[in-house]
């Protein structure tokens, strides 16, 4: 598809690396690695952004007068837009917090208006227009490094996430872990740094909630999942007060994905998926639980998926099996085994289909939905407090 008409409309460079792009470092290449042009004979000129290989569908990146360029079909910026008006011949870059504009045959930029010089022009090379790459790494808030000897470029540069409904119009930057927010007025905030600083490469799937706790602090969970195929997930959990990131997890699971609760009775939930906080509205701790302690395996991790008086319900990572933290008896009961429920009637991998369902008219009852491999579903009973 081409994607130079009257104006290119780039999608994110992260789409584009998960899309075709190869994934290594520049630092594990050999040192005595040379590719040679098919065209010039020259070396090849290796671009990387956030450590993964840009690879254009047409045309090569080149190096001329000192200044690498690269053809702008095919050029996706981060998460941003990549526009060019043919009229005006102004060639427009942005990257959220960064904007910049450069007009073809022109030396001068501007990146967020502050002019620039650049070593060279967007200028068209076998009917291709081509743009310095130094512009790019401006335009989009990176930091360009040139390695002479072995012929690459390295770009680090912020890729977001969020920035939408679902994530209460918070934003992170994944590669710094840096954490935004945009108010009503489109207006952008730095609220801190947080933990949750991202595998390059995968931040494209990475999921971002926002619960609201008060009108004045929110809980946000960042799921993002990595490794081949995506088997590690790590869950990150911000308690934001009045701007400012009061309280941080973090949990590791693999080849596992949690359906942790986010609120109890007005509170926040937070999970490092071996001990669960109970945080209120002020940002202070009001219960915790090491729920691995509990349910005894004390070095895995679990996902909370209901609490109330007396229980900790909890999904435990290795196996998936659903687990009642019974507190007034003091013991933890795997529910499959509580039920009498066949492993073999169970059709999920690290999951065994059994879903808390909510209290009985007894308060003390907690009830339980089982969907076997037929779709046939079942509500089983537990009584708290049993022996």
């Amino acid at each position: 598809m081409k994607l130079i008409k009257n104006s290119i409309h780039a999608l994110g460079i992260s789409a584009f690396i998960m899309a075709g792009m190869i994934f290594s470092s520049p630092i594990s290449m050999a040192s005595s690695e040379r590719v040679i042009s098919m065209t010039s004979g020259a070396p090849t000129i290796r671009i990387f952004l956030n450590n993964s290989q840009f690879m254009a569908p047409t045309g090569i990146p080149i190096l001329r007068k000192g200044a690498v360029l690269i053809p702008l079909e095919g050029l996706l910026a981060a998460k941003g837009m990549v526009n060019y008006d043919k009229r005006s011949k102004v060639i427009k870059v942005n990257n959220i917090l960064t904007v910049g504009t450069i007009k073809e045959g022109s030396k001068v930029g501007y990146i967020n208006g502050k002019k620039i010089v650049y070593a060279a022009e967007p200028q068209r090379i076998n009917e291709q227009l081509y743009v310095p790459l130094r512009f790019i790494s401006d335009a989009i808030g990176g930091k360009l490094e040139w390695n002479a000897h072995e012929h690459y470029a390295s770009i680090k540069y912020p890729e977001f996430i969020g920035d939408n409904t679902e994530s209460g119009n918070y934003l992170l930057d994944g590669m710094s872990g840096v954490l935004y927010n945009r108010d009503d007025s489109g207006k952008i905030h730095r609220l801190g740094i947080s933990t949750a600083k991202l595998e390059p490469g995968y931040i494209i799937g990475t999921k971002m909630t926002a619960a609201k706790v008060a009108d004045d602090a929110d809980l946000i969970s960042i799921y993002h999942s990595h490794g081949e195929p995506s088997s590690n997930v790590e869950v990150y959990t911000l308690f934001i007060k009045k701007g400012k990131i009061l309280r941080q997890s973090h949990a590791h699971y693999w080849e596992f994905v949690p359906d942790d609760i986010k609120l109890y009775k007005g509170n926040a939930v937070m999970n490092d998926g071996h001990i669960v906080r109970l945080i209120g509205v002020d940002g202070s701790v009001i219960s915790s639980w090491n729920v691995s302690k509990l349910a005894g395996n004390p070095d895995h991790s679990y996902a909370v998926e209901a609490l109330g008086e007396g229980y900790i319900v909890v999904r435990w990572s290795n196996e998936g099996f659903l687990t009642v933290i019974d507190l007034r008896a003091q013991k933890a009961v795997i529910l499959f085994k509580e039920f009498g429920i066949d492993l073999k009637d169970i059709p999920g991998f690290r999951y065994d289909s059994i879903r808390f369902s909510g209290i009985g008219n007894d308060p003390t009852e907690l009830e339980f939905t089982f969907t076997n491999r037929d779709n046939q579903a079942k509500i089983y009973t537990y009584k708290l407090g049993a022996n």
